[in-house]
This record gives C-alpha cells, sequence and structure tokens, in this order.
C-alpha cells in the first residue's frame, strides 16, 4: 500500500502521467498532408501486455528514485521548480530503444532499470495502462478525472529508420512516426507545437522552436502528459482570503490563501508536516510536505526516496485546520542536457553517442532534451501539463553556439607563465 501511495506522489508531486491505450489522432494542422501522415510498422500496439504488480511497482520506484535524483540537480532553493519525471522518463525510456553499448549502460545506472533490455518496454507499456485504468468520470462535468500521456517519433522524410525500432516504440507507447521536413523549422516546430497543445488541453502551447532543427536533423521525440482532477473535499472559495506568505529572504507577500477544516490524512512532527490530499474518484493524491522549522536549505538537501517513504508510512488520519495558498506555474523551457550529465547520462549527448538502434548506424546525437511544465491549484482541484522533446542530429553537423564573454562584474585575473605554468600574479577586480 505504501509503494502504490509513493507511485501516487511520483505522478502527481512531480506531475507524473500515464500512456492512453489507443494511439492518438494526429493534429488538425493546416500543414501538408504528406508531413502529418503516421506510419505505425508492422507491429500494432499491444493493449495486454503480461505483467505483475511486482513489475510495475519496480518501475515505479526506479521512476521515483530518478524523480529525487533529479530533484537534487533541478533545485534552486529560491525559485519555483516544476517538472514531470515521469514525462522525461518516459522519453528517455524510448530513446534507450535505440541506445546500444556504453550509452545504453549509463540509461540503464541513470534511470535505474532493474529490468533486462527486452523487458523494460514491456513493463514501461504495462505501467502506463495501470495508471491509465484510473482515468475515469462522474456525473458530474467538474468531477471528470483525468490522466493522459501522448508518444510520437517525428522523422525526417526520405531519411533511414530502423524498422525494428519504429515497431518497439509503436508497439509499446502507441508511438507511431510522422515525417516531417526539419529543414523547414517553423513548419517542423509548429507541427510539434500543434501536437502538444492537443495533447495538453492548450496548457502547453509552444516546446518545439525552429532553432532545435536544421538540415542535419533526423528525428525527434515527443512525450505529453495532462492531468486533472477535482479534490475529494473541495476548498469553499468564500474561505479564501487574502494572507501573507514569507519567502526564503525573510520578505512577506500576500497570497490568495485556501482553507479548510476537515479530515486529513497527515503528519507533524518537529521535523516535518505534510498532508495528503486526495482527488474524487480517484486513487491519485497531492502530497504537499515541509520542514517545520522553516530551514528550507537543509530539508531540500536531504530529501530522498526512503526518507520519503518513511514519512508516508508516519501518515494518519486527523482533523487538520489546512491552509494552502492558490497558485499557478508555467515554467520556462527547461534545458535538462546539463542535468542529465551531471547525474551520468553523458554519452548520449556527444560524439560517443551510440544510437545505432535508430538508424543502423552510430551517426546521431542527442542534440536537445528540454520540457515545460504547466500547473494550476485552486479551490476544485489541479490541472497539470508537461510534454518534453528530444532532438536527434548528426554528428559532426552541429554548428557551435556562439558564446558571450563579458567581465561586468567583478573577476578574478592571473598572470602565468605557459611554458612552465608558473602563476606570477592573482587578483580580483572588485570595482574599477
Amino acid at each position: 500500500m505504501k509503494r502504490l501511495l509513493l507511485t501516487c506522489l511520483a505522478v502527481l508531486f512531480f506531475l507524473s502521467a500515464c500512456v492512453p491505450i489507443t494511439p492518438q489522432p494526429d493534429p488538425n494542422t493546416d500543414l501538408p498532408t504528406e508531413e502529418k501522415e503516421m506510419l505505425t510498422g508492422k507491429v500494432d500496439y499491444n493493449p495486454n501486455p503480461q505483467y505483475t504488480s511486482e513489475e510495475t511497482v519496480k518501475l515505479a520506484d526506479a521512476n521515483n528514485q530518478f524523480a529525487f535524483d533529479l530533484y537534487q540537480q533541478l533545485k534552486s532553493g529560491q525559485g519555483n521548480l516544476l517538472y514531470s519525471p515521469y514525462s522525461l522518463f518516459q522519453a528517455l525510456t524510448m530513446v534507450y530503444g535505440g541506445a546500444r553499448g556504453d550509452t545504453a549502460d549509463q540509461f540503464e545506472q541513470v534511470l535505474h532499470y532493474s529490468f533486462s533490455e527486452e523487458e523494460i518496454h514491456r513493463v514501461s507499456n504495462a505501467l502506463n495502462i495501470a495508471l491509465s485504468s484510473k482515468s475515469g468520470s462522474s456525473d458530474q462535468d467538474d468531477q471528470t478525472f483525468i490522466l493522459e500521456i501522448a508518444n510520437a517519433l517525428w522523422a525526417q522524410q526520405n531519411g533511414h529508420i530502423e524498422e525494428s525500432y519504429l515497431d518497439l516504440l509503436y508497439e509499446n507507447y502507441a508511438a507511431g512516426m510522422r515525417t516531417v521536413d526539419f529543414s523547414q523549422s517553423q513548419e517542423a516546430a509548429d507541427l510539434i507545437n500543434q501536437w502538444a497543445k492537443e495533447h495538453t488541453n492548450d496548457r502547453i502551447k509552444e516546446i518545439a522552436t525552429p532553432s532545435m532543427f536544421n538540415a542535419n536533423t533526423r528525428l525527434a521525440l515527443t512525450n505529453a502528459v495532462y492531468f486533472k482532477g477535482a479534490w475529494r473535499l473541495p476548498f469553499m472559495a468564500a474561505n479564501t482570503h487574502k494572507q501573507d506568505f514569507k519567502l526564503l529572504s525573510g520578505e512577506a507577500v500576500e497570497v490568495d490563501m485556501m482553507t479548510a477544516f476537515e479530515e486529513f490524512r497527515a503528519l507533524k512532527n518537529d521535523q516535518v508536516q505534510m498532508v495528503e490530499l486526495g482527488y474524487y474518484n480517484s486513487p491519485m493524491v497531492m502530497d504537499l510536505i515541509a520542514p517545520v522549522d522553516g530551514n528550507w536549505e537543509a530539508f531540500s538537501q536531504t530529501l530522498t526516496t526512503g526518507l520519503l517513504e518513511d514519512y508516508l508510512n508516519q501518515l494518519s488520519t486527523n482533523r487538520v485546520n489546512l491552509s494552502l495558498p492558490k497558485f499557478k506555474i508555467e515554467t520556462p523551457e527547461m534545458d535538462l542536457i546539463n542535468p542529465m550529465q551531471a547525474l551520468g547520462l553523458i554519452d548520449v549527448f556527444g560524439m560517443n553517442a551510440d544510437l545505432s538502434g535508430m538508424t543502423g548506424d552510430k551517426s546521431l546525437l542527442i542534440s536537445t532534451l528540454v520540457q515545460k511544465a504547466f500547473i494550476d491549484v485552486n479551490e476544485a482541484g489541479t490541472e497539470a501539463a508537461a510534454v518534453t522533446i528530444a532532438v536527434a542530429q548528426e554528428k559532426g553537423m552541429i554548428s557551435p553556439e556562439p558564446i558571450t564573454i563579458s567581465f561586468d562584474s567583478p573577476f578574478l585575473y592571473l598572470i602565468r607563465d605557459t611554458d612552465t605554468g608558473t602563476i606570477l600574479f592573482i587578483g580580483q577586480l572588485i570595482q574599477p
């Protein structure tokens, strides 16, 4: 039961979701028909993979470990943060399907896979189905619970994709191949963005930019997540009031604070305060957790899946006088290459990349890995969305980005002998 709760936390606290059982239709755009054609290979999507509950729990655990590994890389301490580890996990697992050799080994380590290469995609499909089965609706339109994901493969027209890779993606992720002309970078970006809008209820309107694509782009993988749920115990709008919210700097800002006095599963001790909010007609929850002493830095640095599971084990039903601010966040495009490299996924982004499972040779590397996310938490419930895109480019064909260097703030300087390496002087300029 606790593992199920932890799985739910990874899904909602960090905006995770699951794949719909049937393939999604192509976006209705004004782009040429041939660019919207979806190819599915010789294998149909498998809506009934054989699996055990232990396998899906094991994969959920891998996702959760990855979620907190990534959190330690992304947390800024001072600013808002929102991302979907499950969306990224799924996109990277699709890339992994084409990885070989050391490149594949790094995926296995960073994503904590405990399955063979043959099993991971079957179990990934099974976990998606297990989660998507929780979606449903009630007699009241505003009580509809939605949990959806869509995957797609975008390939350069007249290019070569290994049939085995095409079959792998469609059988396990319902990701058919759409052909595009990446040399027409604006049109390619428009097509992908239209797809993203349609699969996130217009919440993510732009994830692809023309700068991501050129004549040397060979393929892109996209993953879109959409979630909407009404609270099991809604907040009364009449009880929402203005209240100060204390920032890490010690300053206070005024927010719309929702309040409720209800029975919730909760925990409060000397270290943390935590409450679990349920969604109507769904086993999904949102868990809220904060340090009692306000020491956010120490709290965020030590938070792990193990510690979180300890807190979940201590939750019990209590009457809670709850205050929670309404909030809405839409993140800018988040570049995930550096954080992933810091976690150990290195080769796939450089000249050592082996993605020969995609095209039959080692000519490709991942040149772009980005995500955008959205969340709206209010009296009625939660709406959230995320889109991840990974772009594969030919090696040696990427023009280096120009760098800008401006010493317009304090800097260090050296006088050094290049023959011997001897540093003769060190200085710093603080005030010119």
